[in-house]
């Protein structure tokens, strides 16, 4: 989701880097951050840690704090001993005889990230008996709970709303949920749900408005939607061949470059009866006729070379488009003496053509072919690109060397 955007790649980075913070914190947040992520610990440092939780679970400095980082190592780590898992249940079953007496008190012990962790390590080790007194406790002190929370929905109230629904269903029982949450989304991705087939585009667009900010109060948040990130984006690696979104053609164009590895272009000839052939790509016809080979199959309402309502005197024509997707698809060719900037300029003006006032088509996906192969040169094409409005995933082509 990211391939192609430096932008957001830069804002990945940032956010990973706060999240990342985490493996320098305490047990709890340490073994939070690879849980989440699906990240592994080596044995030696996860055996180590779990050794420590459970000297503390033994002893009198037991808190809420080792029993939920316990949970999250049992379930990274499925070697550690019966052991880790008796002193974990034997945490469980102290943290549950705690009451909430006070609000202070209350406030104190539902502490959303722990809670997790408890709930992840009940699945971990399939206690049924455990899990099914676990949700009774939690739904008891989350109603009381409940009038205390701020009328914002952060993160800590869905993640807090995630356990109550995932332990009322039943260690064995099944969670669908739509992914419309960054806490859900990790429930599916960490397999503590299934996702329904419906498909919430507003959670998508919320999610990278937070992830382009880059500003989050709390690292445990950036790792949150940095895995809920990983998940949608390894969603989006899987095409869907009955109805292709537009991400979905983005992702099909920028895999281009792969299906040319076997692409005709002989010295000599293959059969006896046949002759040498070399299928370049000369011009921006050629382009567009290899796009149709590749999008028709997929695309059935794929159309090209479509004019489109005047403007003034001039008469537009886009060279692919997608009426189902509200889609154009500019095809260029970006000869060896031709400049970048000549490329964004006429980009920039056949976008205001297409999209002009009352156009069927919404959104530009320019996909360019470059002769000079100016491999140093995308990142920053491809960013300014992305700048003018309604322009989508901008993809660019490296003529093969082969050609060359």
């Amino acid at each position: 989701m990211s391939a192609g955007n430096p932008m957001l790649h830069e804002a990945l980075r940032a956010v990973a880097a706060q999240a990342e913070t985490l493996t320098s914190a305490g047990p709890v947040s340490i073994a939070f951050y690879h849980w989440v992520l699906g990240e592994g610990l080596p044995a030696q440092q996860s055996a180590g840690m779990a050794r420590e939780l459970c000297e503390e679970l033994s002893g009198g400095g037991r808190s809420i704090h080792a029993v939920a980082a316990l949970g999250f190592l049992l379930s990274i780590d499925r070697t550690l001993s019966d052991a880790c898992r008796d002193s974990f249940a034997q945490g469980v079953d102290w943290l549950m005889g705690r009451s909430g007496d006070s609000q202070t008190a209350l406030v104190s012990l539902m502490q959303p990230l722990a809670h997790t962790g408890v709930l992840v390590g009940l699945s971990a080790t399939a206690d049924g008996v455990r899990w099914t007194k676990f949700g009774t406790w939690f739904a008891s002190l989350y109603a009381r709970l409940q009038p205390l929370l701020p009328a914002e929905v952060g993160w800590r109230h869905e993640l807090l709303s995630m356990i109550k629904t995932r332990s009322e269903v039943g260690l064995d029982g099944e969670l669908t949920v739509v992914p419309a949450s960054a806490c859900a989304a990790v429930y599916v991705a960490r397999r503590l749900a299934d996702a329904a087939p419906a498909v919430d585009d507003d959670f998508a667009s919320r999610l990278l408005s937070r992830i382009k900010s880059v500003v989050y109060d709390d690292p445990e948040q950036a790792a949150v939607d940095l895995a809920a990130f990983h998940y949608l984006a390894q969603g989006a690696a899987q095409i869907d061949l009955r109805a292709p979104s537009l991400d979905d053609v983005g992702l099909l164009l920028r895999r281009l470059p792969s299906g040319l590895r076997r692409w005709t272009w002989d010295d000599q000839k293959k059969t006896p009866n046949s002759t040498a052939q070399k299928w370049a790509v000369e011009n921006e016809y050629h382009f567009q006729n290899l796009l149709c080979a590749v999008l028709a199959p997929v695309v059935p309402d794929l159309r090209d070379e479509e004019w489109l309502a005047s403007v003034g005197q001039k008469k537009p024509r886009a060279d692919l488009v997608i009426p189902s997707l509200h889609l154009v698809i500019e095809v260029k060719y970006w000869r060896t003496r031709s400049s970048p900037q000549d490329l964004i300029s006429q980009i920039g003006e056949d976008v205001s053509l297409y999209l002009k006032r009352g156009s069927p088509y919404r959104k530009v996906l320019p996909i360019i072919w470059d002769q000079g192969r100016r491999t140093e040169q995308y990142d920053l094409l491809i960013a300014g690109l992305s700048e003018i409005r309604d322009v989508v995933s901008p993809v660019v082509i490296a003529q093969p060397a082969f050609m060359v």
